[in-house]
């Protein structure tokens, strides 16, 4: 009897330990990232969307909880103050905040040459030449922006430097408001956003930022070195999934545009338009080109925000790329 009772023992246990190893385990827990970017309109941004839309994000465990700000300025404050964890910023922006001594990094390229920053002015403007803007008012985002670079580079070419007020207007819409207010003559905008206001006949675009910033690192991803430090898994991940997010906008724009679309309320047809008008590669991972960098630490220095250049590989961590 007793060794009946050892028997069925035993084989209750063994039973045990069989149903624990079929049943499946509990997902691990997704890592969480705070991430900051420009005004949500930003052509930029278009990964994201795809990323979280498409289950790149998903598919790396990721949480990713996105902020958006008004300009690439206000992304490096939020990033260097722990708002965020990672942010993609304005090149020009991180170079500004590591040159002063933050402990910044690019951990990736994000977008490259300058691409989709357009500025406008109403339909029915007697501006119809960035000479014209000589005594005016021009919003930008803020100073240390991409919009503040591309707007200075328009100036020197044009020889208007000091005879234009830049005025901080803050995100599109924020411009938009303040030039049909009067208070700017001219803003900042970005596509696919703006054909909206084009195609209404109430804006037409002056120039682009792609007329004078040829060599130029538009978007980079940044964050602190002692969060990079803590969670380069994370940092992988994440600079996984997007380069994941940037092989699907290269090879199914139109399913890209579906999702970008959804993600800025902006028609899909316009929103195709933006993505095949694009340079080849304009989203990518890995290294920024030295030229393009060299031409966003000419920006920034010429932005008047630093006396000295930070070397690159002082601002550039390429550990993190995948």
């Amino acid at each position: 009897m007793a060794l009946s009772v050892l028997i069925t023992r035993r084989a209750a246990v063994a039973n045990l330990a069989a149903a624990s190893l079929c049943r499946p385990t509990a997902a691990a827990e997704a890592m969480r990232i705070k991430f900051a970017s420009t005004n949500r309109e930003l052509f930029d941004n278009l990964p994201l969307y795809v990323a979280a839309g498409g289950g790149m994000f998903k598919a790396e465990n990721l949480d990713v909880e996105i902020t958006h700000f008004a300009g690439g300025g206000d992304v490096v404050r939020a990033v260097v103050s722990g708002v965020a964890d990672m942010g993609m910023v304005g090149t020009s922006s991180a170079i500004i905040a590591a040159g002063k001594g933050e402990p910044l990094k690019i951990i990736s390229a994000w977008t490259a040459p300058a691409y989709g920053i357009v500025w406008i002015v109403p339909t029915d403007s007697p501006i119809k030449t960035v000479k014209d803007l000589a005594g005016k008012k021009v919003g930008i985002t803020r100073p240390g922006s991409i919009t503040h670079t591309g707007m200075l580079a328009a100036l020197r070419a044009n020889d208007l430097v000091g005879q234009v007020e830049l005025v901080p207007v803050g995100g599109p819409g924020d411009g938009w408001a303040m030039l049909k207010a009067g208070r700017v003559q001219a803003t900042h905008h970005t596509a696919p956003d703006v054909y909206n206001l084009v195609d209404r006949g109430e804006a037409r675009i002056l120039f682009q930022t792609s007329d004078y910033l040829k060599d130029y690192q538009q978007g980079v991803v940044a964050a602190l070195e002692p969060y990079l430090q803590k969670n380069a898994e994370t940092a992988r991940r994440f600079l996984r999934a997007i380069k994941n997010a940037d092989d699907f906008i290269a090879q199914k724009p139109d399913e890209a545009a579906k999702l970008g679309s959804k993600g800025m309320e902006i028609p899909e047809h316009r929103f195709h338009e933006t993505i095949v008008k694009a340079p080849a590669g304009f989203f990518r991972v890995g290294v920024p080109e030295k030229a393009n960098f060299d031409g966003s630490m000419t920006e920034a220095m010429v932005a008047g925000a630093l006396k000295e250049a930070p070397a690159y590989d002082k601002v550039v961590d390429r550990s993190f790329l995948p």
